[in-house]
């Protein structure tokens, strides 16, 4: 059983009531022989404790093959919910390829410090990037020296959101994620918002690659749920920092990185039960472009050789 924030402590009180009870039954039965008819089917069911969708909806995303029953303790009803976790990936495998269409990527050859986790600290403050970043907005400096990286001669370029909202966007996985972007000589800006909107990225985007100027594809480092959610209502692919990974070959994930029509066809099939789409931005076993990786804990802006 899961409950949302609100209704925490009354599940666990119901969980110790009932942990009791099942062992005061269990002593009243143990001298009692009791038949169990194998026959009977059984099935792993997720029962949520919740006012709403949102919260279930991850663990839906986490957990594609269990049946999910949630329970509303306002209007005391307990109903089956349902997700569409084929369409979502197909939405975000899409996007994902697009990415990779846009930058014109094949597989990727090497992998960088990024993904080992293997970091050296940076001469610069801790907030050094954020910093920077404010400093251009305050003096409205138009240079695109110091918008753009400059590592390669390519008029593609990407846009990192950092959320400012709480405690979503972590400085540490905004180093990590230019380091990748510099690595295969994408140029990058950094955007600071506290609310993301279709019509505010915009305002910067460029749908059409061919014409210079403009950012074709962001990654935002707020909430993977505005991309799983949203993203597809936005002019240019936006990206959760795991969606990014996987786009530039640094994740393998089967169900988000398809090759051919065939591969796709193939996956639609299973993608409700295999290969779970991974909800761990706020987890201490999320992978490099989590909030509590090892490497991004202390929110540090890091270099890594690149």
């Amino acid at each position: 059983g899961l409950a949302q924030l609100d209704f925490h402590e009354a599940l666990s009180k119901t969980r110790r009531r009932q942990a009791r009870k099942t062992q005061l039954e269990s002593e009243k039965t143990s001298t009692v022989d009791i038949l169990i008819d194998d026959s009977i089917p059984r099935e792993r069911v997720m029962i949520f404790l919740a006012d709403g969708r949102f919260h279930l909806e991850a663990a839906m995303i986490s957990n594609p093959s269990l049946r999910a029953l949630r329970y509303d303790p306002y209007s005391k009803t307990l109903t089956e919910e349902r997700y569409e976790i084929a369409k979502m990936k197909k939405l975000r495998r899409d996007a994902i390829l697009s990415v990779r269409q846009l930058l014109g990527m094949g597989p990727p050859s090497r992998r960088i410090d990024a993904i080992s986790g293997k970091v050296a600290p940076t001469t610069e403050s801790n907030d050094g990037i954020v910093n920077s970043v404010l400093q251009q907005q305050s003096s409205q400096v138009s240079s695109s020296d110091q918008q753009f990286c400059t590592h390669s001669p390519s008029p593609i370029s990407m846009g990192i959101i950092l959320g400012t909202l709480g405690r979503q966007g972590n400085p540490a996985i905004l180093s990590r994620i230019r380091s990748l972007l510099h690595s295969r000589g994408i140029r990058c800006m950094i955007l600071l918002l506290s609310e993301i909107f279709p019509k505010k990225l915009e305002m910067m985007s460029n749908p059409n690659p061919g014409v210079a100027g403009g950012v074709c594809a962001w990654v935002q480092i707020a909430c993977p749920r505005l991309s799983i959610d949203w993203g597809h209502y936005f002019c240019v692919p936006v990206l959760s920092p795991f969606e990014l990974f996987v786009a530039l070959g640094e994740v393998a994930h089967s169900s988000l990185c398809a090759g051919d029509e065939e591969k796709k066809e193939g996956i639609e099939k299973k993608d409700g039960l295999e290969d779970a789409y991974p909800m761990d931005f706020y987890s201490n076993s999320g992978g490099p472009w989590a909030n509590y990786h090892d490497s991004n804990k202390e929110r540090k802006a890091l270099s890594y050789g690149t």
